[in-house]
């Protein structure tokens, strides 16, 4: 999976994080050209801020590889996970910051 992949799926998972409920209807509007803008303008920034996150990360902990992803997926196989089939993760970051992490192994 290219690093461009997860990050679309990391910045999603940050954007979708940042929801509120209320009880007051929201406006009927279409918000996909500025959501696009929003992801264009935040994609180099978000993944750098991941990354750092990951990089502090304990080093037996998988989720530091998130910015590597052949590291990654050498993890995944040298702990049994086998070959030909994908997976997904959730890692946590830090307290406050978790992603989605999509891999499937040769």
């Amino acid at each position: 999976m290219k690093l461009a992949a997860v990050v679309v799926v990391l910045v999603g998972t940050l954007l979708g994080a940042c929801v509120a409920e209320s009880d007051a209807p929201m406006p009927d509007t279409d918000r996909s050209e500025s959501a696009a803008l929003e992801i264009d303008g935040v994609e180099q920034d978000a993944n750098a801020q991941l990354c750092a996150m990951a990089a502090e990360l304990p080093a037996d902990d998988m989720c530091s590889l998130i910015c590597d992803p052949d590291a990654f997926a050498a993890r995944l196989t040298e702990d049994g996970m086998k070959g030909g089939n994908c997976y997904q993760f959730r890692c946590a970051v830090s307290i406050d910051v978790s992603v989605s992490v999509g891999v499937c192994l040769p």
